[in-house]
C-alpha cells in the first residue's frame, strides 16, 4: 500500500463544503489512486473519504486532513467503522508499503519477518478494507474484483520486467504503464533489484511520501 503525503501539495483549503468539492485537490495531491488498495480510477470512481467517519465524527467532515481517496469497494468496505489509531497503520500516517506481499494469484499477505506488535496493526488495517478479501475468504462478493486487478497488475509489471531486462522497453513506458494501470506497490515490488525504476515510480506517483524511500537512488 502507498504512503501518502498530502502536505506535498500546498494550495488547498483547510475546509471544504460540501466535502465533494474536496476532491479535484485530492486528486492533485495523491493522483487517481485508491489510498488503500491502489486501483487506478476515473473521478468518477472514486469517493473523498473520512478517515474518521463523519457520522461519528461531524466535526471533522469537512477537513482536508480527514480526508484521503477510496474506491467503491474500499470505501463502502470501511463505512462507519471507528479508527484505533494507535492500533493500526494508515496510508497518510504510517510506511504501509514495507509490510506487504503481493502474490502472482493476486492475493495480498502480511510478511513472515512482520512480528508483533506491528502485525496486529496491519491486520487492522486489512480488516478495516476487506483488503484479502478473495472467493473462498469470508464475506467476499462477487462485485469485488480488487483481487484479480491485483492479479492483471502483476502479470503486466513481470512482463514488462522482463522486457526491462531484455533492454526492449525503458523506464518511461514503465511509469506510463504504472500510471495508467494503478497498483504502485506492486510495480515497487517487480523492480525491486531496479533501483533506478522504483524511483521514478516514487517521483511520478503524486503525492508518495518520499522519506520511507530516502534509501533509494
Amino acid at each position: 500500500m502507498r504512503p501518502v503525503d498530502k502536505s506535498r501539495y500546498t494550495t488547498n483549503h483547510i475546509e471544504y463544503n460540501p466535502y465533494g468539492d474536496a476532491k479535484p485537490d485530492l486528486i492533485a495531491a495523491i493522483g487517481t489512486f485508491c489510498s488503500y488498495c491502489e486501483r487506478e480510477g476515473f473521478s468518477s470512481a472514486l469517493d473523498v473519504e473520512h478517515i474518521q467517519d463523519k457520522d461519528g465524527h461531524p466535526d471533522k467532515e469537512f477537513l482536508w486532513n480527514n480526508f484521503l481517496l477510496a474506491c467503491k469497494n474500499c470505501n463502502s468496505i470501511k463505512g462507519t467503522k471507528e479508527i484505533d489509531f494507535p492500533n493500526i497503520i494508515l496510508p497518510h500516517i504510517q510506511n504501509t508499503f514495507s509490510p506487504f506481499e503481493y502474490l502472482e494469484s493476486g492475493f495480498i499477505k502480511i510478511k513472515d519477518e512482520v512480528v508483533e506488535p506491528l502485525r496486529s496493526k496491519v491486520v487492522e488495517l486489512v480488516n478495516l478494507v476487506g483488503l484479502d478479501r478473495r472467493p473462498g475468504i469470508a464475506n467476499y462478493s462477487t462485485k469485488d474484483d480488487r483481487w484479480r486487478e491485483r492479479k492483471q497488475a502483476w502479470e503486466l509489471s513481470e512482463k514488462y520486467k522482463q522486457k526491462y531486462i531484455a533492454d526492449k522497453c525503458d523506464v518511461e513506458t514503465i511509469v506510463d504503464l504504472s500510471l495508467k494501470n494503478g497498483f504502485w506497490s506492486i510495480w515497487m515490488n517487480a523492480f525491486r533489484d531496479f533501483p533506478e525504476v522504483q524511483r521514478a515510480l516514487i517521483d511520478n506517483f503524486k503525492g508518495t511520501r518520499l522519506n520511507y524511500f530516502a534509501h533509494i537512488k
